[in-house]
């Protein structure tokens, strides 16, 4: 028993620090596209906590399964190059005893990630957009001040006459997100509206003008009686980015992404949408993926294991390239499946394809490492009772 446990010890400290490593290093990218909204808070550490801590739910799905794999490879060869992987064989304890520890701690990971991935991480990013939109409106009311140029995120330059109440009059604004064109509105009156189901902040500008530059095609003067001006920051064109991180504008989602989905809205939207529909292969997309998460960190863990038992005969380097090669190929696999399900040309059982190329080489590379064996050809001769002279 105190084996056991000692095994688990070596491989969660180096499954904490690698989880601890990616998590930041993908925070940082967070962070950074962060900045505007908390100096509209103006930097109140409640408002920073809670974006961070948002934030980290969805970072850890991806960081927990690759973590598993750098833990078990980094945990089993330590043990393993110390010769302590010696010394328990060689006090009858069989080398399959270490699958115990690495499946125990790669069932608890799996239970984790499962936990984010279906309830968690959903709730997350839902409340972060939440949050967004309320640091907005906080920023809009205060921001907005008469006789003065409101600089509005660096990007909209608003100045207004005169505020009574909600109602403002003598009202110009410099849109800089309109680079094509040189372009000034005003509006002799207009009221700021939010709307929170789909999470906008409107100026409805009243008895307005629209001026346009055209450069060598002259000057455009466009009149209007109502104009919803949307005073929502410039977001990151996502039209080329999967379904599932593109906010879906109609009733059918309410206004969220496939990812702030619970699995139970999942569940309801794919048995209430039919497969004509394209939305059903997005769901079903979402749901699966994030089965995909939760069992890669057992098959990344039955990978890591052989891949981490030192053999003074094979470079260390070689498997550390191996282990690459094959993430990068797992995930190239993944990416396509995800690709066609969304298309609606394969069965969605195509997704968990590298979790059965993943798996299949590790119990290979167990089977060789567990027997001795050099080469696929060696365990091909035994099999069929072909040995080799040595």
């Amino acid at each position: 028993m105190l084996l056991f446990f000692y095994i688990v010890k070596e491989l969660f400290f180096p499954f904490f620090l690698a989880t601890g490593v990616i998590s930041s290093i993908m925070l940082m990218d967070q962070i950074f596209q962060f900045i505007p909204f908390l100096q509209a808070s103006g930097l109140e550490f409640k408002s920073v906590v809670q974006m961070i801590l948002y934030s980290l739910f969805p970072i850890l799905l991806i960081a927990c399964p690759v973590s598993v794999l750098i833990g078990v490879y980094a945990g089993i060869n330590r043990i393993s190059s110390d010769s302590e992987l010696v010394v328990i064989r060689s006090s009858g304890v069989s080398i399959s005893y270490i699958f115990k520890p690495v499946l125990f701690m790669a069932v608890l990971v799996a239970g984790l990630v499962m936990i984010l991935a279906f309830y968690v991480s959903p709730f997350g990013m839902s409340r972060l957009e939440e949050l967004k939109f309320n640091i907005l409106k906080k920023h809009t009311k205060i921001q907005l001040s008469v006789n003065r140029v409101n600089d509005f995120f660096g990007k909209k330059l608003i100045y207004i006459f005169e505020k009574k109440g909600d109602l403002m009059h003598g009202i110009f604004i410099a849109d800089k997100t309109l680079a094509e064109h040189h372009t000034l509105i005003e509006a002799d009156k207009g009221r700021i509206y939010f709307d929170d189901q789909s999470q906008k902040i409107l100026f409805r500008l009243m008895d307005g003008k629209i001026h346009t530059y055209l450069g060598d095609e002259g000057y455009r003067i466009t009149t209007y009686d109502q104009l919803d001006y949307d005073l929502n920051p410039p977001k990151r064109d996502r039209s080329d980015l999967p379904s599932r991180f593109r906010k879906n504008k109609g009733d059918t989602r309410k206004y969220k992404t496939d990812a702030e989905l619970t699995v139970n809205e999942l569940l309801e939207k794919i048995k209430s949408t039919p497969p004509s529909n394209q939305l059903h292969f997005d769901y079903l997309d979402e749901l699966h993926a994030r089965i995909v998460t939760v069992l890669s960190c057992l098959c990344f863990a039955v990978f890591a294991l052989p891949m981490g038992i030192f053999d003074p005969r094979s470079p260390k380097a070689g498997n550390i390239i191996s282990m690459i090669a094959v993430i990068i190929i797992y995930f190239l696999i993944f990416a396509q499946a995800r690709s066609l399900l969304l298309q609606g040309k394969v069965h969605p059982v195509a997704l968990y394809l590298p979790l059965f190329f993943a798996l299949g080489l590790g119990l290979i590379s167990y089977f060789k490492v567990n027997h001795n064996f050099n080469s696929i050809l060696e365990i091909i001769h035994v099999k069929t009772g072909q040995f080799r002279k040595k």
